[in-house]
């Protein structure tokens, strides 16, 4: 768990291997990875058959800026609280022919999920500190 502190942010963004579920405005659930995690968002990396199930026309060609998805999770800090946030799409790079890292800033949490969100980024602050 590195933070990536080479980058001129507020936040800082840890990178970190979590699986969780997005959920798009039509309810598809789609299970992802997540790339690196921070206070503001999530960034995930997907292939293109999950790029298209966010935006059927083309990740790239469309603006996803009105596009909200929900992001589910179990972080391993809390067992038994699921975190909820609501997000917006802020980022969709092609990083190859069919890779696509996507990035979300969180709006909105449920059920006292910021507490289990900055939880978990003491967690992994205080693991890279070592």
């Amino acid at each position: 768990m590195i933070p990536m502190t080479n980058e001129r942010r507020k936040v800082v963004r840890y990178m970190t291997e979590l699986d969780i579920d997005i959920v798009l405005q039509d309810g598809t659930i789609l299970a992802v990875q997540i790339y690196d995690i921070s206070l503001n968002g999530i960034q995930f990396k997907c292939d293109g058959l999950i790029a298209n199930e966010i935006e059927p026309r083309g990740i790239q060609n469309y603006s996803l800026d009105h596009k909200t998805i929900k992001v589910i999770a179990k972080f391993p800090t809390n067992e038994k609280q699921k975190f909820y946030a609501s997000c917006r799409i802020i980022s969709a790079r092609r990083l190859s022919q069919e890779e696509y890292m996507i990035g979300l800033e969180f709006f909105e949490f449920e059920k006292s999920s910021d507490k289990v969100l900055e939880s978990y980024i003491n967690k992994l602050a205080l693991d890279a500190l070592g």
